[in-house]
């Protein structure tokens, strides 16, 4: 959980250092995506049972983390007419994009799945239908053999 957070710290660094020279937020969007990848990425960490971060650890970021959104906030405000409402579309919509995306993860997965098991079906009712087949010409053989 650490190095997520070293991510972050980095990413928000280089984040607002560039919106405080004054540029926007649609020049720093990749900054800001990855920003908000950073954050993302170490609140799902905090609540993974394999996490090596502690209790403590988690609370100083959250409380990092509630500065930074109110700084980031007061820069956005300041910076041009609705920036921070702006921001607040832009993370919405990032969120929804990266749920989206992880649904359509696993419905490829459940899709590859039901695939392979359709496969072995039928590759079992072939190998069935063989092993009859072959029993039925055998039991021909047999027979016209003892004629």
């Amino acid at each position: 959980m650490l190095a997520e957070i070293a991510i972050a710290n980095a990413i928000w660094k280089t984040l607002s250092t560039a919106l405080k020279n004054g540029k926007q937020l649609y020049e720093v969007g990749g900054q800001v995506s990855d920003y908000l990848s950073a954050t993302q990425k170490v609140k799902e960490k905090a609540g993974d049972a394999n996490s090596r971060g502690t209790a403590l650890e988690c609370f100083q970021y959250a409380e990092q983390e509630r500065v930074r959104r109110s700084q980031l906030e007061h820069v956005l405000k300041k910076s041009r007419l609705n920036g921070w409402s702006d921001f607040v579309k832009f993370e919405a919509e990032w969120h929804r994009q990266r749920k989206e995306e992880e649904k359509e993860k696993i419905n490829a997965r459940i899709r590859r799945n039901n695939k392979i098991q359709k496969d072995v079906s039928l590759a079992i009712n072939i190998g069935i239908c063989m092993i009859i087949a072959m029993g039925i010409l055998f039991g021909i053989a047999v027979y016209i053999k003892g004629q």
